[in-house]
């Protein structure tokens, strides 16, 4: 949980830097100060790479704060098909999950079930889930099967 609202931080911080970025550059074109013609586009590639990294990064994060603030999360079992060198993120059957880098994963190829939340998939737990072998379990048509004397 901690580590969901540091990296929330960091990220709005980041944001607010490059609109800060933007905003400058912005002035410095609105009272002519630019001494080179590739300057005069710093503010609209910046503003374009502040709304991308808003929609993509900071956005689904700022969305997720009012679940994690009422632990409203989803839930999936699946197996995991890779981890991150960083152990930052997992691939559980072709879908990224975020996780907390500092935490204990299953290896690869491990069946879990992760409970994560809904719009940028950071994992609030993950646990290992095993197969249970049913093989010498009571078949139902065994069992409620009736013979009629007769």
């Amino acid at each position: 949980m901690k580590y969901f609202i540091a990296n929330l931080a960091i990220h709005v911080l980041i944001t607010l830097v490059l609109m800060v970025i933007v905003i400058v550059f912005s002035n410095r074109n609105r009272k002519r100060k630019t001494k080179y013609v590739v300057t005069y586009f710093v503010p609209t590639v910046m503003a374009v790479l502040t709304a991308v990294y808003m929609f993509n990064i900071t956005g689904p994060r700022l969305l997720d704060l009012s679940d994690v603030a009422t632990q409203n999360y989803y839930s999936y079992t699946g197996v995991i098909d890779s981890i991150s060198v960083f152990n930052n993120w997992l691939e559980i059957d072709g879908e990224l999950y975020y996780i907390n880098p500092m935490r204990d994963l299953p290896r690869e190829g491990a069946k879990v079930r992760i409970r994560y939340t809904r719009y940028c998939n950071y994992v609030i737990s993950v646990e290992s889930v095993e197969d249970l072998d049913v093989s010498g379990a009571i078949d139902e048509e065994m069992e409620t099967a009736v013979e009629i004397p007769g």
